[in-house]
């Protein structure tokens, strides 16, 4: 009887055991690996298929719950998230701070061409987040508050250590600055749909994974917060690094 019920699943699973090329359910993960969800979400669901409220939001839903516990325990004045593109991720962080009754968001993108969510509690910042007089903008509005800091903007290796020296400064003890998408220094994720999956490859270079490692060796003021890690399917490997308490 338990054979007859396992077969149709043994029967729908893939032939690859690190690519999927589209949505079977479950039953296509029954072979997989997780790497092998991570590249088919990255790759066919994140850029395409991800929506909050209507508008684009390049999120993985794991980290997204992971962003509203953190949100209701630091209770920010100011996210300042760098990187919005199309705004959805924006807006879904005002909406959390919305219920809250507290807070805006600090949108900060080098424009805002594409750029379609609207909400009282957010604020456009448009410029290279890297110049002096962005930074100083933001370094303005977050004087005197309580910081949390999301970075989406260029994953280079160089350009997040220095984002990540020019803005740690202004996250709050006990709060957090997430660095986003460092799964693309893992092995075994790509978004090259010609690349064979498997954790047997070398991991991609130049990633936001190797400017945290760098950021971390050069400070005790941040340590990496694994259990914001716990559901496993995340886009931030070590990425959510969290200010010590003074």
């Amino acid at each position: 009887m338990v054979s007859q019920l396992l077969d149709p699943l043994t029967r729908m699973r893939p032939k690859s055991t690190y690519r999927l090329d589209s949505s079977l359910g479950l039953p296509a993960l029954l072979n997989a690996p997780l790497i092998a969800w991570l590249n088919y979400h990255a790759r066919e669901v994140l850029g395409k298929q991800c929506y909050w409220l209507g508008h684009r939001a390049l999120k993985n839903p794991m980290d997204a719950w992971i962003y509203q516990e953190i949100i209701y325990e630091v209770k920010p004045d100011i996210i300042v998230e760098i990187g919005n593109k199309n705004g959805g991720s924006t807006l879904f962080l005002a909406s959390i701070l919305e219920m809250l009754s507290h807070g805006k968001v600090l949108a900060v993108d080098l424009n805002h061409d594409r750029f379609t969510a609207s909400h009282s509690r957010i604020e456009l910042i448009t410029g290279d987040c890297s110049g002096e007089g962005i930074i100083g903008q933001v370094k303005d509005r977050c004087e005197g508050k309580r910081v949390l800091i999301i970075h989406d903007a260029d994953h280079r290796r160089d350009a997040v250590l220095r984002d990540l020296r020019n803005y740690a400064p202004l996250v709050s003890p006990g709060s957090y600055f997430i660095v986003e998408d460092s799964i693309h220094g893992v092995p075994g994720f790509t978004l090259d749909p010609e690349r064979s999956y498997g954790s047997f490859l070398l991991p991609e270079t130049d990633t936001p994974l190797q400017g945290i490692e760098a950021f971390l060796r050069e400070t005790k003021s941040f340590y990496v917060d694994v259990s914001r890690e716990r559901y496993i399917l995340t886009a931030n490997y070590r990425g959510f690094l969290r200010r010590v308490t003074e």
